[in-house]
């Protein structure tokens, strides 16, 4: 049964999605851009009044980034109860991998505990100037912290234009015994629309906001319908397949 994760951006959004049902909380300021850092501060706010039972994530931006202008940096005492970190790969240069792996020892990960990582595979990579997906994939199931992959959009006006031939890539993922997450514009009819790709986490902001504005705050009442919407999913994995199609 496939999860619903809630991208907040406080902790009174946070509270919205738990009492939504969200099974998971992320982290992220959508300002910034599809995967916007949010300030430590905020992370720590979220963690304060999310359950210990429910995972929290925390999306760190994109990799250009923390190499751009001043060096941004993450005290470790930051990561207490984060249990996933994500990084997407817009604009990457060509030596990605290393400045990837760079950033993942600066960050901490070789020295002690940290939270699994999230590799970020943006299904509108040539817009996004991003590494093809199969090279993304490739390198997550290489790193020993990598836990999942999130397929999402760059550009979420365009919404996630997926179809059968993505399964293989989603294949390949669990093959390697981590998960599947897909993003990008979704709303309950996306999800049904993708049940056939079986991820394992749905991953929606827009939706679950007042008005469907992504901008706006969590609305309980649309995060449940979500839920219930990534909950009836798996009903429908008996299908022979889905068309090329667009969520928005």
């Amino acid at each position: 049964m496939a999860k619903l994760l809630v991208s907040v951006r406080s902790a009174v959004e946070a509270q919205a999605a738990v009492a939504g049902g969200a099974a998971i909380v992320d982290v992220k300021e959508p300002s910034r851009g599809p995967l916007g850092r949010a300030p430590s501060s905020v992370w720590a706010a979220v963690r304060d009044v999310v359950p210990t039972s429910i995972p929290v994530s925390v999306a760190l931006g994109e990799l250009n980034e923390w190499y751009d202008g001043v060096p941004l940096e993450v005290p470790r005492s930051t990561w207490s109860r984060i249990r996933f970190c994500k990084l997407g790969l817009s604009h990457a240069p060509a030596d990605w991998r290393d400045r990837w792996r760079n950033l993942r020892r600066r960050l901490g990960y070789s020295t002690g505990p940290s939270p699994a990582w999230v590799a970020v595979v943006y299904i509108d990579w040539q817009s996004a100037l991003a590494p093809d997906p199969d090279a993304v994939i490739r390198s997550a199931t290489e790193i020993r912290e990598c836990r999942g992959v999130l397929f999402d959009t760059w550009d979420k006006s365009r919404g996630t234009r997926v179809d059968d031939t993505w399964k293989g890539r989603f294949a390949l993922v669990r093959a390697s015994g981590r998960f599947v997450a897909l993003a990008g514009s979704l709303d309950a009819g996306a999800i049904a629309r993708f049940a056939p790709l079986e991820p394992d986490i749905f991953a929606v902001r827009g939706a679950a906001c007042l008005d469907g504005d992504r901008d706006a705050a969590i609305d309980p009442e649309r995060v449940a319908r979500l839920v219930r919407a990534s909950q009836q999913a798996h009903h429908l994995n008996g299908e022979k397949g889905i068309s090329p199609m667009t969520a928005r």
